[in-house]
């Protein structure tokens, strides 16, 4: 008998430690393949925490699930203006930086650009970045333009430069708000801004090159690696991943991105800690863990986006920490635009601008 309450009383403890290690548990939010191959591995191991990985498949859903309450998360990924207008709806925590361990490892230059998002400085954590800018066959437009302004959006934004390269194909961003933010800084004017004078003259330059663009697309780089395209106005990371993909395909062509001169905007996406965490304590050590200059160097190298981490970028592949449009200088940081909470009424305004852009058939 007293061997059967043994029994029963050792069950009844091993049943209550494999529950505690079930409930030991990160449920985490971000885009597919945003993590080096063995970060979650890697983590559990080091901590016991395992992770349920639930993938993002856009910002608005990301918004959505953390504005309507019990999200379910104790971390998330979210794109710096998403931060923003969570953060000023009371749906993320304010972090303790004293459970932080590599705050002062963040790179200066992306520090200062951090403490410029007011609602969500205090709630966010940056994780990688990017900018907007041009990523173009360095061998299809030296053919076409003899000492070809690459460093400039006049390479695209003046409609003599377009036409020569509209029979290699352009390509621009499928994204009203940060394609008229570039465009706005270029010609002078407030980025976000959502003034109808300010949105025509922007209409109007975009109308201007239009007749040259091939494609309003978010995801250029098989264009770029077919030949479809020469040039495309998009993200950073694009120069990187076409590079690789015809690198694999073992296609002899060498393709470039610039930060323009003029200045360009930036993009950040960040960790946050949902207001309703469950688990915020085991979101700490996931910041924590990812935020060691080997993970994030691993997980810069894999995506081809740069972390925040100054410590590791000496870590990161040549091919990146070497550009200085990937890893940037200080002085390039101050050339960059961060985003901005802007109001629903210029977001339509900007909206209906774009809207009007695409489908006109006009100049």
């Amino acid at each position: 008998m007293n061997s059967l309450k043994t029994l029963i009383a050792v069950s009844l403890a091993l049943s209550c430690s494999l529950a505690g290690a079930e409930d030991k548990a990160l449920r985490l939010y971000n885009w597919a393949d945003y993590f080096a191959e063995d970060t979650l591995k890697d983590f559990t191991a080091q901590t016991g925490i395992k992770v349920i990985y639930d993938v993002m498949d856009s910002s608005e859903t990301l918004e959505a699930k953390l504005l309507s309450g019990n999200s379910g998360y104790d971390l998330i990924f979210p794109g710096d203006t998403v931060a923003e207008r969570l953060a000023r709806a009371g749906a993320l925590q304010k972090l303790d930086p004293g459970k932080l361990e590599h705050l002062a490892d963040i790179e200066p230059g992306l520090q200062r650009l951090h403490q410029r998002y007011p609602n969500s400085r205090e709630s966010t954590v940056p994780y990688t970045w990017g900018s907007i800018g041009l990523t173009y066959n360095r061998a299809a437009i030296e053919q076409r333009i003899a000492n070809a302004p690459v460093n400039s959006l006049d390479l695209l934004f003046k409609p003599e430069n377009a036409a020569l390269l509209a029979d290699c194909g352009i390509s621009m961003i499928d994204s009203p708000d940060e394609v008229l933010a570039v465009v706005l800084h270029y010609l002078g004017k407030d980025p976000r801004s959502g003034k109808a004078d300010d949105l025509l003259a922007a209409r109007q330059m975009l109308g201007a090159i239009k007749p040259y663009i091939r494609k309003f697309q978010s995801q250029p780089v098989t264009q770029l690696v077919n030949g479809d395209t020469c040039i495309s106005l998009g993200y950073s990371g694009d120069m990187i991943q076409a590079q690789r993909t015809a690198d694999a395909a073992g296609k002899k062509v060498e393709f470039r991105y610039h930060i323009p001169v003029e200045g360009t905007t930036i993009w950040m996406d960040s960790m946050a800690i949902p207001a309703d965490a469950a688990h915020p304590e085991y979101a700490y050590a996931f910041i924590n863990f990812v935020m060691q200059p080997q993970q994030m160097a691993a997980i810069s190298s894999f995506t081809g986006y740069p972390t925040s981490s100054a410590k590791a970028r000496p870590l990161v592949e040549p091919q990146m920490r070497d550009n200085p449009d990937i890893y940037v200088s200080d002085e390039t940081y101050a050339r960059l635009v961060p985003g901005k909470d802007i109001s629903q009424k210029d977001m339509r305004a900007r909206m209906r601008t774009w809207t009007t852009l695409k489908t006109s058939s006009a100049h």
